[in-house]
């Protein structure tokens, strides 16, 4: 398992986002404080977009190409705060 904070900064992000993980084999969730949502899914994508960063998690230890399709939205998340800790 992966764990990275992303982030959004407009609704072409969020899909372009969906569209990036709906193709991906790998589980993805979107974690906000006690909410989690299928990162797969617009409407729950679009449930928990705040202002601030969110926290990817991915059910797959080797999800590098992924990480490196999502590296805008992983250099938006430290831009909106937080440590961003690939783990």
């Amino acid at each position: 398992m992966k764990k990275v904070r992303i982030g959004f900064w407009g609704m072409d992000s969020i899909l372009e986002f969906v569209s990036i993980a709906g193709k991906c084999k790998e589980k993805m969730e979107l974690v906000n404080g006690d909410c989690i949502v299928n990162a797969k899914s617009l409407l729950s994508v679009l449930s928990l977009v705040t202002a601030e960063a969110v926290e990817l998690i991915i059910q797959e230890e080797s999800c590098d190409s992924l990480l490196n399709r999502l590296d805008l939205y992983v250099e938006h998340g430290r831009l909106l705060g937080g440590k961003n800790i690939v783990f």
